[in-house]
């Protein structure tokens, strides 16, 4: 009698791992979608400074939530001291025509706050921080630093 019962134990055993197994292939090909690989934030923020020519075609934005998405730093846009731009969380996101997300309609300057969504910027769309225009420059000039986004949607501005 006792055949049958540890029979039917090593076939439940084996249904059970079989289970898991498909379990775990499923969440592994399903389970990671595209905002997990680049999460979103909403974020609130100032428009600091706006970049052109050798350093690229993108809007520096000092971030005041969440805090930790940027990188601080410091960029003086002349020789005068006075013109220093100190920031503590900015993050740089392409020029708005740049970017399919956001409607023309937009206006923004420096000085302009912002409330908006972002994500982190996909390797394949460096090339919106890019001149339209190749630009020869002069010196090794480089862009102060910032993290880059992608502004998904702006909720509002002014």
């Amino acid at each position: 009698m006792k055949a049958p019962f540890n029979h039917k134990i090593k076939t439940m055993k084996t249904i059970i791992r079989v289970l898991y197994l498909a379990g775990m292939i499923f969440l592994t090909m399903f389970g990671c979608n595209e905002e997990e690989k680049h999460p979103l934030y909403r974020a609130e923020g100032k428009i600091i400074a706006l970049f052109g020519g050798c350093y690229g075609e993108w809007i520096m934005i000092e971030v005041y939530k969440p805090k930790g998405i940027g990188s601080p730093g410091y960029w003086t846009p002349s020789e005068d001291p006075e013109e220093r731009i100190d920031y503590q969380n900015a993050i740089g996101v392409p020029y708005f025509q740049k970017t399919p997300y956001i409607p023309d309609t937009i206006q923004v300057g420096i000085g302009s706050f912002l409330y908006f969504k972002c994500r982190e910027v996909k390797d394949d769309e460096l090339y919106l921080f890019e001149p339209y225009i190749p630009t020869v420059c002069p010196a090794n000039i480089g862009p102060p630093p910032a993290e880059f986004y992608i502004i998904t949607k702006v909720i509002d501005y002014y």
